[in-house]
């Protein structure tokens, strides 16, 4: 009797993780993947485009407050991002390079949601020598909250402040499919 209630509790429970799976990139016009990442499965979210991000009082790299429109006029890629994240932390080399290519084109934030104390996730990317990335810290997580997506998420926004997409998981942000979404956000790829 407790097998054949086994069974069917088991089937059910498997069929729920099915459902945690994250959306087909075909699922609608809204969330769409651009094929072939190295990296493990991304989405693209379009349903948050010319919505402004909310405020939030984040802490830059020497400790001091600062809140992202402080950036603005400028094309931002704000990376959504934590120490103990493995994709995340697999992926901020190639938002780095993303930095260093990008000059003075537009701004790459790699906002920690590590809580605590900003020098954790400070001292994280200078052991990594990760230096061209704008390192800020958003230790009460009120941008990840506000945002209510996984990390690695990086919101694409545009000169104007207001966010063209959102890819939600890891990107290679040197290659092709980062280059597709950086035009189409209006923000200068990487040549």
């Amino acid at each position: 009797m407790a097998a054949a209630l086994l069974l069917p509790l088991t089937m059910l429970t498997l069929g729920g993780c099915d459902k945690q799976k994250p959306q087909s990139p075909q699922a609608s016009s809204a969330d769409a993947a651009v094929p072939n990442s190295s990296f493990p499965t991304y989405r693209v979210d379009r349903s948050h485009a010319g919505q402004a991000l909310p405020e939030a009082e984040l802490t830059d790299a020497s400790g001091n407050m600062v809140r992202i429109a402080s950036l603005d006029g400028k094309p931002i890629v704000l990376n959504l991002w934590a120490t103990w994240c493995a994709p995340c932390v697999a992926e901020l080399p190639t938002l780095d390079n993303l930095a260093r290519e990008g000059g003075s084109q537009f701004t790459v934030v790699a906002l920690s949601q590590d809580l605590g104390d900003y020098n954790v996730p400070t001292a994280f990317l200078r052991q990594r020598n990760l230096t061209h990335l704008v390192g800020w810290h958003d230790g009460g997580n009120i941008l990840g909250i506000a945002m209510g997506q996984a990390l690695p998420t990086t919101i694409l926004v545009g000169a104007d402040g207001r966010e063209k997409l959102r890819v939600i998981g890891p990107l290679d942000w040197n290659g092709a499919e980062a280059s597709f979404l950086l035009r189409e956000a209006g923000i200068s790829p990487v040549t």
